[in-house]
């Protein structure tokens, strides 16, 4: 009986940031969606429904640019301090996740603003992301527990 291999099993995926006009500066901790039009990924807009998950890191955008200098006896000094490209994005797990109004523990959640999360709206479940596990609920601006993925029922 023939089978087939998993192309890929566990642990995060790795994205490249879009460009700066796609918005392709990420903050890690931030909620990542695909672009649309480069096939790299950008912070997630509010209510999408292609949130990819969660960035672990930030990654500067694919055309960000250092200011080369000069020191003093002429010589070019490269500012090394940009995160890299890429980044690696996790699509499951328990995450400490920045919350756009008050959660209450066990809401449904969506993206909201700025790659952070919200409670999902009236008859919106097409863009539940996860789901607050957070005991005693996520204040506004507050980080708390976030279970993406396995949302239950």
């Amino acid at each position: 009986m023939p089978g087939i291999k998993a192309v890929f099993d566990k642990g995060p995926l790795t994205f490249s940031a879009t460009t700066v006009a796609n918005g392709g500066n990420i903050l890690g901790g931030s909620l990542v969606e695909p672009d649309g039009t480069t096939g790299r990924i950008k912070t997630a807009a509010a209510d999408t429904t292609k949130c990819l998950g969660v960035a672990l890191g930030d990654a500067a955008a694919s055309d960000f640019s250092n200011a080369d200098t000069t020191d003093t006896w002429g010589n070019t000094v490269v500012n090394a301090q940009t995160p890299p490209n890429e980044v690696a994005v996790a699509y499951q797990g328990v995450f400490k996740l920045k919350a756009t109004g008050a959660i209450a523990f066990g809401d449904l959640v969506a993206v909201a603003a700025s790659g952070t999360v919200k409670t999902i709206g009236a008859g919106a479940f097409g863009t539940v992301v996860g789901r607050c596990v957070e005991p005693g609920g996520i204040a506004n601006a507050a980080r708390g527990k976030i279970l993406l993925g396995g949302v239950g029922a």
